[in-house]
């Protein structure tokens, strides 16, 4: 039935039905196989194919068949017997002479086996059927074993006992084994198979300063990272299993080790784990003063008891949970020094002196376990595992298995991280960014939000201490690992939301942040130009300019891509800046000739206009050169165009009204001309038009400012050309900026490129602004030239260091023979200040901050979906909708959110050619700011409440699909409701389940009816829905029609068993006379047939509780596995699982999700 080789001697064990297991020595086997010294691999094979092998083997048969192996090369060393029934499986201890064997006797059997003998050295009975398999735990000391009972038994092979059992309702296992390196273990079973592991591998440590506490059996071990030195401290008592967790005392060197003990379990466990809170056990030890590295730490005395959490609350007081839910205060000789009672608890964790984090059904809260008084709560949060604290207090990290939750000390929820796979550990680093890691990355988190991946890992870590670009962790194996990260993305990150430009500065120029993720997360914070900095991509750089309003680099862009897009966006930015040539290069590059006639025209360059009439007239586009000419108010041209278009009426007209006499009369005989030629065109349109006395010339004014023209300065004669794009106003640099200017060599406006820039430093207030150019250097004499070899000289001064001497010595005499002093003069005490007189407030312009509509503050001041449909922002509605019950299709909430964003505000009429004014109602404008405004509500419970009689009205009626399209929209309703008491919310809450079992049993009853009926499968199956339809919980008259639907059908089936019951349940409410008599006629005639029977089989078992699945409608019986959806609560069939749920028509079956939140004193992030 088995056999297994030895892990390290040439020994087989083999298992069989005969009853025995063996030992076989192969040695012999393994020697023949091996050649001697003296002989090669070929003459060694030739020998034993000749048969003249000296190893005793047997020789060669007839005919030359060669024997597998002789008689002396495997031999039976031993042979156990014990068993009473067939032996499945058999093997070896990987360190120990010890056989386990599983039989069908339903025992496992120890042998201990030396060189000469074996005997059995225990049994093992638990198992009450067949044993298939049994397996060493490959580093502790325990056995692993499953059986045809259904169950997988772990043994404790030291006291011989049974310390748990996991067990399957229906499927037998049959094989156990166990990963070579992982703690894991897979078992296969009648259906498949599972992968399970026996404990948690969460080492247990706590960090103080630069020390790090942890815990491995035997040992309390301690970690200094400043020269990562290792030692043990104390040996931990005996007897104790795995360390849960670890709490240190630093003023009394003390420390709180919380442990669970195996305990010996043989009923239903669902889980792999081997233990439960309920036998944890917690031990206070002294640690020593002076810890020694010279030999093994002795056994350390401590004072144990029993509880699930245990945290340091004092310097000398230490918090314990019982398993009743009650907290302990103890002092150091484990005391009990106070009883505090909270409602709920079943865990805590530590929060400071005298205050504990305290986790209940409904979420966490802060509370001081001294005065018994909750200082801060937090509702709808997952499951809470761990808490990790910040090191000055102030913020605290708090994660599930896949949630991680970044709170302040008040827990307001500053960030919430979704993560797919589990999160393990984390620790927060010296500038405020959370370090965690989940099974397979070490990623990061800023307060903010903002995260990312730092590196990846090949196997699960546990952070301790992040410092630097060291991160301290443990691993499974209880030993310290330091890894190396790159930490310049997050603080980069963190420098840029602190402003601390400069930082961000220096990382632009001196780190290797490249990738489109820092790119897109500078133009989401909005400092695209810090990007510029270190993009190469030209498109990238075009992008981020045109973000930024930088046209010079983005024209440099596009000249490099010399994209029809890039152009048109380009264009569009300089005409909003004004820049001028940059829009026509643009229009010209696009050969938009529309915008650029239009540009030409606004800018009164004519010159250029009339070169846009010759183009248009060269393309032949007759229209656009009748326009140009129009607008240059060119009448000649446009008599020419209208005649040659043969439009002689408008041209003749044209010409006359603009005293052109010479064309006029020229049209005037052409078209009498045509007139008199019979048949050559129509009367209307060769007919001489009458020109009227006062027509008003159509002429255009002539443009103020003309770039092809030449202006006067003020200095002179010398004509200047005119400034064609807009001045810019002088803008104040904002922090960045200001940072870059100041790190460029000389500081502030000492770069002349920046000179007469808009934003640079101007000179106006240094010397005269005057052309360099317009200088005539020959009035100034030959030392106005400077002369190259002076260059020379002068770069020698600066070498030797004279040229500072120089300007001290000129700044000294210019003070002294210009009599520059001012220290007698008598300024107004406003101007007497120590620091820099800054510039006045008009010399440069502020740009004033954008407003922010009241609509924006109820986004910011509320979480519930609700108030941010209101308020427009339905991406963070749909987020939040989908994270507290699971929407994922959201087009039915389209109409519910156009609906609720119209009733949002109201809008007032203005003055004439003055916009709408909008009106914001708000629900708490009695009692808050603008700042803390929330929105009116606009569906309010009572308004469903009226909604769902005219649903109910709709089932009396029998229109079953419009009542279910009410009750859903009803349903869909209520998580944009908004409530003010818990009172409400309940009624909330129970309004989905009305709505949820309406439209279970009306969608069951509408595909009943709609199904055939022909087999006698369908009838069965028709009657099945009729009976489940009659458990949905609704109103008592609609439970009768259903009831009476039901029993009609059970009794045109002949299931007169079935019938009678539901005739009962019809009667039990109380029916009106006419249906109580109906039914007690169809009661008798039931109970008068015999056989008292069904006639035909159904699935239907009133007797057992059930559920019914909306999706297959087919009972779930309570107690099986089934999925829920996070809306409704309407149960399905495990299949159904992520697929769209059939009550509501926009959740996901299956998903997890906060829950509901419509209360805002109750509302998570």
């Amino acid at each position: 039935m088995c056999a297994q080789f030895h892990p390290k001697d040439d020994l087989i064990v083999s298992a069989s039905l005969d009853q025995t297991v063996r030992v076989w020595d192969f040695s012999g086997l393994r020697k023949k196989n091996v050649a001697p010294t003296g002989l090669s691999g070929i003459e060694e094979h030739m020998r034993q194919m000749t048969g003249s092998s000296r190893h005793g083997g047997s020789g060669v048969g007839t005919a030359g068949h060669a024997e597998l192996f002789g008689t002396g090369d495997v031999v039976v060393r031993h042979v156990m017997e014990g068993h009473d029934r067939g032996v499945n499986w058999v093997t070896f201890h990987p360190s120990l002479p010890i056989v386990v064997s599983a039989a069908d006797d339903r025992l496992l059997k120890l042998w201990r086996m030396t060189e000469s003998k074996a005997w059995e050295l225990d049994t093992l009975r638990g198992h009450y059927n067949n044993v298939s398999c049994a397996l060493f735990h490959p580093r502790q000391d325990l056995l692993l074993s499953d059986s045809e009972d259904k169950s997988i038994r772990v043994w404790d092979l030291v006291k011989r006992t049974c310390l748990t059992t996991i067990r399957r309702d229906s499927d037998r296992f049959w094989v156990v084994a166990a990963h070579p390196k992982l703690n894991l273990f897979a078992a296969g079973h009648d259906t498949g198979f599972v992968v399970f592991k026996l404990e948690r591998e969460r080492p247990a440590f706590a960090v103080h300063k630069d020390f790090i506490f942890y815990v491995k059996l035997p040992f309390l071990r301690r970690l200094d990272l400043n020269v990562t030195k290792d030692i043990p401290i104390i040996q931990l008592r005996e007897g104790r299993g795995l360390a849960v967790s670890l709490a240190y005392n630093p003023i009394e060197n003390a420390v709180l080790v919380l442990s669970r003990n195996r305990e010996t379990d043989s009923g239903n466990v669902n889980t792999s784990s081997l233990t439960t809170t309920n036998n944890m056990v917690y031990d206070l030890y002294m640690l020593p003063k002076d810890a020694t590295t010279g030999g093994e730490p002795q056994h350390a005395e401590s004072r144990s008891g029993t509880g699930c959490a245990v945290a340091w609350v004092g310097r000398n007081r230490f918090a314990v949970l019982e398993s009743t839910g009650t907290v302990l205060i103890k002092n150091l000789a484990n005391e009990k020094v106070k009883r505090v009672n909270f409602t709920g608890v079943d865990q805590f964790f530590y929060a400071g002196t005298g205050n504990l984090l305290i986790r209940d059904a409904s979420g966490v809260s802060l509370c001081d376990v001294i005065n018994k008084r909750t200082l801060a709560t937090l509702k709808n949060t997952k499951y809470i595992r761990h808490v990790v604290w910040a090191p000055d207090g102030q913020h605290v990290a708090m994660f599930t298995k896949l949630y991680l939750y970044l709170c302040d000390r008040t827990l307001d929820i500053k960030a919430t991280i979704h993560e797919t796979v589990r999160i393990k550990s984390g620790a927060w680093e010296e500038h405020g960014v959370f370090v965690y890691t989940t099974s397979n990355h070490i990623k990061y988190t800023l307060l903010n939000g903002d995260n990312g991946i730092i590196r990846t890992l090949e196997l699960p870590v546990y952070i301790t201490r992040v410092r630097g670009n060291s991160v301290f962790c443990l691993d499974r194996d209880y030993a310290p690992l330091v890894l190396s990260i790159d930490p310049t993305e997050y603080r980069f990150k963190l420098a840029l939301i602190n402003r601390r430009y400069d930082e961000v500065l220096h990382m632009v120029r001196n780190s290797n942040l490249v990738g489109q993720a820092i790119i897109g997360y500078l133009e989401k914070k909005g400092y695209p130009e810090v990007a510029l900095h270190f993009v190469k991509d030209t498109r990238t750089r075009f992008s981020l300019a045109m973000d930024c309003g930088q046209l010079e680099v983005g024209l440099e862009a596009a000249r490099a891509l010399d994209d029809k897009a890039c152009w048109e966006r380009l264009g569009e930015l300089a005409l909003r800046q004004g820049n001028h040539q940059i829009v026509e290069m643009a229009y010209q590059r696009t050969k938009n000739f529309d915008k650029l006639t239009f540009l030409y025209l606004i800018t009164g360059n004519l010159e250029k206009l009339q070169k846009m009439m010759k183009i248009a007239e060269i393309r032949k586009d007759t229209s656009s050169h009748y326009q140009i000419a129009l607008l240059l108010g060119n009448v000649a041209e446009r008599v020419r165009l209208l005649r040659n278009s043969g439009q002689r009426s408008l041209a003749y007209l044209t010409a006359a009204t603009h005293g052109l006499s010479d064309e006029a009369n020229e049209l005037k005989e052409q078209l009498g001309a045509i007139q008199s030629t019979p048949g050559s065109e129509s009367e209307a349109s060769t007919a001489l038009p009458s020109v009227k006395v006062n027509a008003s010339l159509l002429i255009p004014s002539p443009p103020i400012l003309r770039p092809d023209r030449l202006a006067t300065t003020d200095l002179g004669d010398t004509p200047a050309p005119v400034e064609l794009n807009w001045p810019l106003l002088s803008m104040q640099l904002d922090v960045f900026e200001t940072a870059i200017a100041q790190r460029r060599p000389g500081g502030l406006g000492t770069n002349d490129d920046e000179l007469g820039k808009p934003g640079a430093p101007t000179m106006a207030g240094v010397g005269l602004m005057m052309d360099v150019g317009d200088i005539d250097e020959a009035a100034w004499g030959k030392d106005a030239v400077l002369d190259l070899d002076e260059s020379e000289e002068f770069a020698d001064a600066v070498e030797d260091g004279d040229v500072v001497g120089r300007l001290d010595d000129l700044a000294a005499a210019q003070e002294e023979g210009w009599d520059l002093g001012d220290a007698d003069l008598e300024l107004p005490k406003e101007l007497q200040t120590s620091g820099p007189v800054h510039a006045m407030a008009g010399e440069s312009f502020v740009a004033p901050p954008t407003g922010r509509l009241p609509s924006q503050f109820w986004s910011d001041n509320s979480r519930l979906p609700h108030d941010h449909v209101m308020a427009g922002n339905w991406s963070e509605a749909m987020r939040l909708l989908n994270s507290q019950v699971g929407v994922v299709d959201f087009g039915p909430y389209k109409p519910l959110f156009l609906s609720m964003f119209s009733g949002s505000r109201s809008v007032g009429t203005g003055i004439p050619s003055t916009p709408s004014v909008f009106i914001y109602p708000q629900r708490n404008w009695k009692k808050t700011s603008m700042n803390s405004a929330l929105p009116t509500v606009v569906i309010t419970l009572n308004n469903l409440i009226n909604r769902l009689q005219s649903a109910y009205q709709l089932t009396t009626k029998g229109k079953f699909q419009d009542a279910v399209d009410r009750f859903r929209a009803i349903l869909l309703s209520i998580p944009l409701l908004v409530v003010d008491s818990t009172s409400e919310e309940s009624e909330a809450k129970r309004l989905i389940g009305v709505c949820k079992e309406y439209i279970l049993g009306l969608s069951m009853e509408l595909f009943r009816k709609a199904m055939p009926k022909d087999t006698l499968a369908d009838q069965v199956r028709n009657v099945e829905l009729a009976c489940y339809f009659t458990h949905c919980r609704l109103e008592t008259p609609h439970l009768i029609l259903t009831i009476r639907t039901a029993l009609n059908l059970l009794y045109k089936l002949k299931n007169f068993r079935s019938a009678a019951a539901m005739a009962r349940r019809l009667l039990d409410l109380a029916p009106s006379i006419e249906v109580a008599t109906q039914t007690r006629k169809i009661l008798q005639a039931c109970e008068a047939v015999t056989p008292f029977e069904d006639a035909h089989p159904l699935t239907y078992d009133p007797r057992n509780p059930f559920e019914i699945c909306a999706a297959t409608y087919v009972p779930i019986v309570r107690g099986s596995d089934h999925v829920k959806d996070p809306l409704s609560g309407a149960c399905y069939v495990p299949a159904m699982k992520g697929q769209l749920c059939r009550i509501t028509k926009a959740t996901e079956i299956g998903l997890d999700s906060h829950g509901l939140c419509i209360n805002p004193s109750r509302q998570s992030r």
